[in-house]
C-alpha cells in the first residue's frame, strides 16, 4: 500500500536531526569539522564586524539564524551522501532512497521475481514511476507491470526505470530521488491521490516471495528522513 506524507511535530523532527547527526558522525569523519566550521563562521564574522566596523550587537540574532540554516545545510549534505554510499549494491535499496520524500506515494514490491529482484511504485505529480531493481530480467517484470496498470490510470505517464549499478542499468541507485525530482509536472495532487488509491485497490502483479522486503539501508531511516524531508 502507498505510503502516505506523515505529519511531523517538532519534538519528531528534532529526534529525526538528532538521528542523522549520530548516523552521520559514525560513518563520515569530516562531518564534524565541517559542520563545526557551519556554524561558527557566521559568529566570527559579525564578531570581527561588532568589533572593527562597530556594528550593532543585534547582527548577533542574525548569526544565530545563518549559522542554523548553514548547519542544517551540511547535515542535509553529509547525510545524504552516507546514506547514497551505504544503499549502493544492497537489495531495496532504491525503495529505501526514496521512501519519505514530499509529494510521492511509495509502494514498495508491487511486483518481484525474487527477494532481490523487484519493482517498487511511485506516485506523484509527475505520474507513476516504476522503479526495478535486480538485475536485466527485471526489465521484462517493468514492461508488464506498466501493461498491467496502464488500463487504470488512462492517460496519466508512466515512467519505467531500471536503477543499479551496471551497464545494462538507466542509472545509479544514488540518483533515484534526484531523477524522480527532475521528471516533468504532469498531473496535480489531487489526481496524483486519486491515482495511488486506484492503483493500490488494483493489489500486486506478481506475488512477492516470503520474507520482508530487503531494505538494507533502513539502517539510516531517520538519518534518510531527515536529509530528505522538506528538500
Amino acid at each position: 500500500m502507498a505510503k502516505q506524507q506523515e505529519k511531523e511535530t517538532f519534538g519528531s523532527r528534532l529526534k529525526t536531526i538528532g538521528m542523522a547527526i549520530k548516523f552521520t558522525h559514525q560513518r563520515d569523519k569530516l562531518f564534524l569539522p565541517l559542520e563545526a566550521a557551519a556554524i561558527l563562521l557566521p559568529f566570527a564574522i559579525i564578531t570581527a564586524l561588532v568589533v572593527f566596523a562597530k556594528f550593532s550587537l543585534i547582527w548577533f540574532v542574525s548569526a544565530l539564524f545563518v549559522a542554523l540554516l548553514a548547519g542544517l545545510i551540511v547535515l542535509n549534505m553529509r547525510t545524504s551522501k552516507v546514506v547514497n554510499k551505504e544503499a549502493v549494491g544492497k537489495p531495496g535499496a532504491a525503495y529505501a532512497l526514496i521512501d519519505g520524500i514530499r509529494g510521492w506515494q511509495v509502494t514498495p514490491g508491487v511486483a518481484a521475481l525474487s527477494e532481490t529482484q523487484m519493482v517498487h511504485r511511485a506516485v506523484g505529480k509527475a505520474g507513476v514511476v516504476l522503479l526495478g531493481e535486480g538485475g536485466g530480467k527485471v526489465r521484462k517484470l517493468l514492461g508488464q507491470e506498466k501493461k498491467r496498470i496502464s488500463r487504470v490510470v488512462g492517460s496519466t505517464p508512466v515512467y519505467t526505470f531500471l536503477v543499479g549499478e551496471t551497464a545494462s542499468d538507466d542509472f545509479s541507485v544514488t540518483e533515484v530521488r534526484k531523477r524522480l525530482m527532475k521528471l516533468p509536472k504532469n498531473i496535480d495532487s489531487k489526481d496524483a491521490n486519486h491515482i495511488a488509491k486506484r492503483l493500490d485497490a488494483l493489489g500486486i502483479g506478481m506475488a512477492i516471495p516470503k520474507g520482508p522486503i530487503p531494505t538494507s539501508a533502513n539502517a539510516g531511516k531517520g538519518a534518510r528522513r531527515a536529509a530528505l524531508r522538506g528538500r
